[in-house]
């Protein structure tokens, strides 16, 4: 087991732990380890699955003590998702907007629609008549109404969030027992 404590020290002095800190950390988990030896308790027990890694072991019990700051993640806050999701709502609702309101090229030029056409449509929105297709303007219309829900939903989530905090979800609450006026939370 002394490898593993060596093993956690170089992990330790990659992540600039102070070396006092770094001896006493060593010296505890070589004291642990020692007793589950002695007891006839595995590695695994002790420590769980960090017995197989001793340097995520050793950062990650770096990261409990407050001797290291924690590793940042590469994950962009959700927040920065919000406005890309924006804008692909409001191509889509454009594009809905396109093929609902103005005359495709098979509408007649005599006269011109400017108004989507609102009346019930056969399955699959098929045109009428002997030829197969599909109806422009109504997945236009289709288009239009999803892209302006998606974008008043998205708006609700982006306000929402920014009033309820970033980690407003995530944060944990923790149980404290207040010694004079019993447990409550914080």
């Amino acid at each position: 087991m002394s490898e593993f404590v060596e093993e956690c020290r170089r992990e330790w002095k990659r992540l600039r732990v102070p070396d006092l800190i770094a001896n006493e950390m060593a010296a505890d988990l070589a004291a642990d380890l020692r007793e589950a030896e002695a007891e006839g308790a595995s590695a695994e027990e002790v420590l769980g699955s960090g017995a197989f890694d001793p340097r995520s072991f050793a950062a990650s019990w770096a990261v409990e003590r407050g001797v290291v700051p924690p590793p940042l993640t590469d994950q962009p806050p959700r927040r920065s998702l919000i406005h890309p999701a924006i804008a692909a709502l409001t191509v889509i609702a454009a594009i809905g907007a396109a093929l609902a309101f103005f005359p495709s090229r098979h509408d007649s030029v005599s006269s011109p629609q400017f108004v989507p056409r609102l009346k019930p449509m056969p399955p699959a929105f098929a045109v009428p008549g002997n030829g197969s297709g599909v109806d422009v303007h109504a997945v236009g219309l289709i288009l239009l109404i999803v892209g302006i829900v998606g974008i008043f939903l998205s708006m609700l989530i982006l306000f929402w969030s920014s009033r309820a905090g970033p980690d407003h979800w995530t944060r944990r609450r923790t149980y404290v027992d207040h010694a004079s006026g019993g447990p409550g939370y914080s």
